[in-house]
């Protein structure tokens, strides 16, 4: 497609679902996903004096039901239509958009254009709904200086690999992890000096994820046989939601044997954190020093969606658990700074 010249920047349009487009269904009072790309805009023709808009339908899914695939056919659309574009919003449910929004940020590689997902906690046709604010200032956000893959909600736009749901109900319901905002929506948007900047080098899509990797949430009495099951099921990749600094029992059902011989059999293993706030550092406890000193990797400030998609991204790249441990100790896109001690 040849670049369009209206006069005002062209925004790709990329559809997903999610509540935005949800209507209540009549026979059973629940939300599905129903409302068209079309119905969007026709909601909000508002958009079109701020953009030339071009729309493209990749699916209409409860962001629940999103996979691996998923991630991969919105990197695709937008690598593919990248020259035409000059900056692209992707509405998407809420549930799951700080992983897609973390996915997106490892695979769309040196962006020099902003890439804005957004949805809302209330279907468009709800009085009272945040569709409205949230779909138009993303328009206003992807006419901006942002460089790279960002979610904006509410009064805040957060870098991709900062960002959680906090909130099922309340209609600010994303806060940025470990790092404050790139951006506030107020009367106007303010942009911070610590977003990314543009990247001399080519856009790049590395979308070669490893989906082989286990989530395990740490809780007193947990079973250390956990990970012989892990292991018979194949997974290459294990991350655990470790207690505070990424604390982990040593002692009555250690789970240390189990790392170990995963470890053994080439599986990575990543520490982090069950805390909102704040670092893991395996060395600030003995129980996370024997950790550590086993091969176990620390996931540092990261996100809990931030670590796993990363966790993928480099299983993708190598099956080395040394250049695995390189790869994750690596800022990539913002998502991690090292411990401050």
């Amino acid at each position: 497609m040849k670049k369009i010249n209206t006069g005002k920047p062209n925004i790709l349009l990329i559809t997903t679902g999610g509540t935005i487009t949800m209507v209540h269904d009549e026979k059973t009072g629940s939300l599905a996903p129903a409302q068209s790309s079309d119905e969007l805009i026709m909601h909000f023709p508002e958009v079109k004096k701020i953009a030339h808009i071009t729309k493209k339908e990749l699916f209409n899914i409860d962001s629940t039901n999103i996979q691996l695939n998923h991630w991969q056919k919105i990197a695709s659309a937008i690598y593919d239509s990248y020259a035409d574009y000059d900056g692209f919003v992707i509405t998407h449910g809420t549930d799951t958009l700080a992983y897609t929004a973390a996915a997106l940020s490892f695979m769309l590689q040196n962006l020099k254009k902003p890439v804005i997902l957004t949805g809302s906690q209330m279907p468009l046709g709800e009085i009272g709904s945040d569709a409205r604010n949230n779909f138009i200032n993303s328009f206003i956000a992807a006419t901006k200086d942002i460089n790279e893959v960002a979610i904006l909600f509410g009064e805040k736009i957060i870098r991709g690999t900062r960002a959680k749901k906090i909130s099922a109900f309340h209609l600010n319901a994303f806060e940025s992890v470990n790092e404050k905002p790139i951006g506030e929506v107020g009367l106007v948007i303010k942009l911070f000096d610590h977003r990314r900047m543009p990247c001399r080098k080519k856009l790049t899509v590395e979308s070669n994820f490893n989906k082989n990797v286990f989530l395990l949430k740490m809780f007193p009495s947990i079973s250390p046989r956990i990970f012989d099951k892990i292991i018979e099921m194949g997974y290459e990749g294990i991350v655990i939601e470790g207690f505070g600094a990424g604390n982990i029992p040593t002692n009555e059902n250690s789970i240390l044997p189990g790392i170990e011989r995963a470890i053994a059999r080439n599986i990575a293993v990543v520490i982090g954190t069950q805390c909102l706030l704040g670092e893991v550092d395996l060395n600030l406890y003995e129980v996370g020093m024997k950790a550590a000193k086993i091969g176990a990797i620390a996931a540092f400030d990261m996100t809990l969606e931030t670590t796993l998609c990363k966790l993928m991204y480099a299983l993708g790249k190598s099956g080395d658990l040394k250049e695995i441990k390189k790869i994750m100790k690596t800022d990539i896109c913002g998502e991690i700074k090292m411990p401050s001690r």
